[in-house]
């Protein structure tokens, strides 16, 4: 499995003097970070070096894979998002960072957009033939 991140991208990103390094519990989930998102780059279609030392495909993935094992860091012992000692009445749900992860990761638009051939140049030509409203 290629390591996109290790311990010390993550713990650079917690803020520095974060102590994080180490933990034994960072080290799982920067292991489990980078197989998720090798895992979901591969189901989307991208055919990314899985050599234990290849570097990542792209500084925004890498970035990916250190923001994901941040999450994972901090909803460490959490039922529902990251831990929080704010008084309940000020309780504003906010939004998770699952969605700016899979957009640096790539996923899930897969890594074809359109099938080759004539319909190329027309996709909905071939949405349509999908629909079965047009023959190719």
């Amino acid at each position: 499995m290629p390591a996109w991140t290790t311990t010390d991208r993550v713990d650079a990103a917690l803020g520095v003097g974060s102590g994080a390094s180490d933990d034994p519990y960072l080290t799982d989930c920067v292991d489990a970070a980078n197989a998720w998102c090798y895992r979901k780059r591969a189901e989307a279609g991208y055919t990314d070096d899985g050599a234990p030392d290849a570097p990542a495909p792209s500084p925004d993935v890498a970035l990916g894979a250190t923001l994901y094992a941040v999450a994972l860091w901090r909803e460490r012992a959490s039922t529902d998002g990251y831990q929080s000692f704010s008084e309940l009445g000020t309780f504003n749900l906010t939004g998770g960072s699952l969605g700016q992860i899979k957009r640096l990761l790539a996923i899930p638009r897969a890594a074809v957009d359109r099938p080759p051939g004539s319909d190329v140049l027309n996709p909905l030509h071939w949405r349509r033939a999908r629909w079965g409203r047009v023959r190719l």
